[in-house]
C-alpha cells in the first residue's frame, strides 16, 4: 500500500494498482469492484470476492481473511521480519533487510534464501530441505532497462525462460529452453499490438481506455495453415466490465452483473429468435454460485458455512 495526503493506493501480487483518492473518506475508481475503508488501526480492503485485507497504519498487511473466514496474520518484528501465521498453528517466519526486502523464509523442514543485487533485483532463490540445495537463478541483461528481467535459469542449471523488450522497454519475445513457446509482440502505430504465437499466428489486438485502463476492444485473428481465423469484438460498462461480445460470425452475446462485479445475466445470440438467456444468482457474500436458470432447467447450489458443496439439483 502506498499512502499520500491525497490518496491510498493499493498494490496487488499481479503488479496492479488501484487508487482511492481522498483521506478519511476514500473514493475508488469506477473500474474498482472492492472497497477501501480506513480504522482505527489502519486500512481494511474488502475484495469482490469478500476476501478482506487489513493493513496498519503504515500500509503494511497485517491480516488476510478469505470468504469462508479463514485467515493468515502476519506480525511484524521490530528488529525487523515478519511472521506469518493461520488458524492451525502454522507459521512461517521471514527475515528482512534494512529495505524491507525478504532475506530468508523459514518453515517446518526448510529454508529458503534471496538473494539481491545492486539494484535491489532479486539475483538467486535457494531452498534448502534437509541435504537437498537448489537455486533458481534470475537474469538482467537490458541495458536500457537494467531492472527488467530478462531469464531464469533454473535448479538444474538450464535456463528455460527468456524475455526481450524494445526501446521502450515494452516486451517484444518469450521464449522457453530450445526455442520452444516462443511469442512475439509488436507494437503497431495506430496502438494496436499483434501478438504471434508459436504456430505462427498473428493475433491483432485493439484497445480503449475506460477511466485509466486499456481494454480490449477488438481481437483480430489471421487465419494461418496451423491455427483458424478468430476475430471477436467488446464493448465494456463504466466498470470495464465486458458488456457485449461479437464473434466471428456475428453472434452478439450480453453480461450483466450485480453491484459486486459477479455475472448475473447473459443472452447468446442476443437480438435474435434464437435467443438463449442464462441467468445466475450469487450467494449474498460468498463469491459461489446458488442457482443458474438455463431454458432447459435449472441448477440449485447449497453449501455449508465454510463455502464446501452440499447439494446440486437440477430440475427440468
Amino acid at each position: 500500500m502506498r499512502i499520500t495526503t491525497s490518496s491510498t493506493t493499493l498494490i496487488f501480487a499481479d503488479g496492479r494498482e488501484s487508487v482511492f483518492s481522498g483521506s478519511g473518506v476514500l473514493t475508488k475508481e469506477s473500474t474498482e469492484l472492492g472497497s477501501l475503508s480506513q480504522t482505527t488501526s489502519g486500512y481494511r480492503y474488502v475484495a469482490v470476492g469478500n476476501e478482506v485485507y487489513e493493513f496498519n497504519s503504515v500500509g503494511r498487511l497485517t491480516k488476510q481473511t478469505n470468504a469462508v473466514g479463514q485467515s493468515h496474520s502476519l506480525v511484524y518484528a521490530a528488529s525487523g521480519g515478519v511472521t506469518v501465521s493461520d488458524d492451525y498453528g502454522n507459521s512461517l517466519a521471514f527475515t528482512e533487510d534494512s529495505r524491507l526486502q525478504p532475506v530468508s523464509m523459514t518453515a517446518p523442514g526448510a529454508t529458503l534464501s534471496y538473494s539481491f543485487g545492486a539494484r535491489q533485483l532479486l539475483q538467486s532463490v535457494t531452498s534448502t530441505m534437509g541435504a537437498d540445495i537448489k537455486t533458481r537463478t534470475y537474469h538482467y541483461e537490458n541495458s536500457l532497462y537494467p531492472r527488467l528481467l530478462t531469464g531464469i535459469t533454473d535448479e538444474r542449471g538450464i535456463r528455460f525462460a527468456t524475455w526481450t523488450y524494445d526501446s521502450q522497454g515494452r516486451p517484444t519475445s518469450s521464449t522457453h529452453a530450445d526455442g520452444a513457446e516462443a511469442t512475439t509482440v509488436a507494437y503497431n502505430a495506430d496502438g494496436t499490438t499483434t501478438v504471434t504465437n508459436a504456430l505462427g499466428k498473428p493475433t491483432t489486438y485493439h484497445f480503449a481506455v475506460i477511466d485509466g485502463v486499456r481494454r480490449i476492444t477488438q481481437v483480430v485473428g489471421e487465419p494461418t495453415a496451423n491455427c483458424p481465423m478468430s476475430n471477436s469484438t467488446y464493448t465494456h460498462d463504466v466498470r470495464g466490465l465486458p458488456a457485449s461480445k461479437t464473434d466471428n460470425n456475428g453472434n452478439v452475446t450480453t453480461y450483466q452483473y450485480n453491484g459486486r462485479g459477479l455475472e448475473t445475466l447473459r443472452v447468446e445470440a442476443s437480438g435474435t429468435p434464437s435467443a438463449r438467456s442464462i441467468a445466475t444468482t450469487w450467494h449474498a457474500t460468498l463469491p459461489l454460485i446458488t442457482q443458474i436458470v438455463k431454458p432447459e432447467n435449472t441448477t440449485t447450489l447449497t453449501y455449508d458455512a465454510q463455502g464446501r458443496l452440499l447439494t446440486r439439483t437440477i430440475n427440468d
